[in-house]
C-alpha cells in the first residue's frame, strides 16, 4: 500500500514531465500552461455549482486543450498531455492548499 501512495504519484510526475520536457524540446510548447490549467480549474468550480455544468465544461475544455495541443505538438503528445493535464491541476491544488495551511498556521 505505501507503494502505492509514494510510487504513483511520482510515475505520475515522471511522464508529466517527461511529456513536459518532449514538447517543449521538440516543439517549444508548454502543454501545461497556466491557461490549460485555469481551463479545468474553472470546469472543477463550475462543477460545484452543478454537476453536469462541470462534467459538460471538463469535456468540452479538455476536447479544447487536446486540439489546442494537438496543433502545436504531435497526436500522441496530445492525447498524454490531456490525461495528464487534469493530474497536474490536482497537484496543484494540493500544492496550494498546503500552502494556504502553511500560511495560516
Amino acid at each position: 500500500m505505501l507503494l502505492l501512495l509514494v510510487g504513483l504519484p511520482l510515475v505520475l510526475i515522471i511522464v508529466g514531465y517527461i511529456i513536459w520536457r518532449s514538447a517543449m524540446d521538440n516543439y517549444g510548447y508548454n502543454v501545461f500552461n497556466t491557461w490549460v490549467l485555469v481551463r479545468l480549474l474553472i470546469a472543477v468550480v463550475c462543477g460545484f455549482i452543478d454537476l453536469y455544468l462541470g462534467i459538460g465544461l471538463f469535456v468540452l475544455f479538455s476536447i479544447w486543450n487536446f486540439i489546442v495541443t494537438w496543433k502545436n505538438t504531435s497526436m500522441f503528445i496530445a492525447i498524454l498531455a490531456v490525461i495528464f493535464q487534469p493530474v497536474a491541476l490536482w497537484f496543484a491544488f494540493a500544492a496550494l492548499n498546503r500552502l494556504a495551511k502553511a500560511l495560516n498556521d
